[in-house]
């Protein structure tokens, strides 16, 4: 048995080999590959990592009994179209492949297909569900622009509205002022507009790496930052228990967990966890899926999809393969 899997999203794209042992033959990384992003660019990711991944396996296409893409963006019937139409143009065997959008993904890296809820908090912020009775929810994800509150781009734009008031007067005084003008190289703070607006293609991850910097500010004591990273864990917090409410689970024992980097954030991961303890007391939180890790989902369902039973030891033996290969 042969399984590829790819974990593909608005910062880059993640390609595992494994076989019927759980061993990983091959991997890669390469850009994003965000189905909204330009067509000659996520047909370039996507086709590289599974190129790299094969080859470091020693595999061709032709050698994998199941391929499944975790894809960011399929918010739509059209976007589903989308993707698939850019894997029937890399040549995959479309019999044997497994198109998800990333929140379905994650769901199945948090319960292993069980009722529960997993929260994406990456560059993007969305959560899936399923209850007791099989009906799938989600909840957020609607883009940078709308929402996506709680993620790494939703703590940067707050972070930059904040270090703006402080620098004209308009709010109070953060350290954010001093380092988002080093993040952008420049020398005052209002010169952060050009590479900001002017940027082509605008780019929504470089923005989204603030959010690292906002949680360094706040776990030094600067009260701004403070505010915005305990914000972000409530509106993770919201977006769960919305999602909860209208599946009927708020009493319900499923499994809860956080995929994604913004979970790195002690801040963040406690107001998480206080949340939801407090607003959903019978769920079983399970600890937050970090870096390359989300993967661990796709293989899931390939596994699955292959006829493979997927319990504790299956997936903790997944984890410590993900994690070697991220070390690597």
């Amino acid at each position: 048995m042969r399984l590829l899997a790819l974990d593909t999203g608005k910062t880059k794209t993640f390609a595992v080999v494994i076989d019927e042992e759980l061993r990983v033959l091959g991997s890669s990384v390469t850009g994003p590959g965000d189905v909204s992003l330009d067509p000659s660019l996520i047909l370039s990711n996507i086709r590289g990592a599974i190129d790299a991944a094969l080859k470091e396996a020693g595999l061709g296409l032709g050698d994998v009994d199941a391929i499944v893409i975790s894809w960011a963006g399929l918010d739509t019937r059209a976007d589903r179209e989308l993707a698939e139409r850019y894997a029937r143009e890399m040549g995959l065997p479309m019999e044997r492949v497994v198109i998800e959008h990333d929140a379905v993904t994650a769901f199945y890296a948090v319960t292993w297909g069980e009722p529960g809820i997993a929260i994406i908090a990456g560059t993007g912020a969305i959560a899936f569900g399923m209850n007791r009775r099989g009906e799938r929810g989600r909840s957020s994800g609607w883009g940078w622009i709308i929402g996506d509150e709680g993620s790494a781009a939703w703590i940067a734009l707050q972070a930059l509205n904040a270090a703006s008031r402080a620098y004209d007067g308009r709010g109070p005084w953060t350290s954010l002022v001093d380092r988002i003008r080093e993040y952008f190289g420049v020398s005052e703070l209002l010169e952060i507009v050009s590479p900001i607006y002017r940027a082509k293609p605008f780019d929504i991850s470089r923005i989204a790496g603030i959010a690292a910097l906002v949680d360094e500010e706040a776990e030094r004591g600067d009260e701004v930052a403070r505010r915005i990273m305990e914000r972000a864990g409530d509106e993770l917090v919201d977006t769960v228990y919305s999602l909860a409410r209208r599946l009927g689970m708020v009493d319900d024992p499923g499994v809860v967990g956080g995929v994604g980097s913004v979970f790195r954030s002690r801040i963040v991961r406690r107001r998480f966890e206080e949340g939801v303890r407090r607003l959903m007391p019978r769920a079983e939180l399970r600890e937050p899926l970090i870096g390359y890790r989300a993967i661990v989902g796709a293989l899931i369902i390939g596994l699955r999809r292959l006829g493979m039973k997927v319990d504790q030891g299956v997936v903790d033996r997944l984890s410590r393969a993900i994690e070697e290969v991220e070390r690597g």
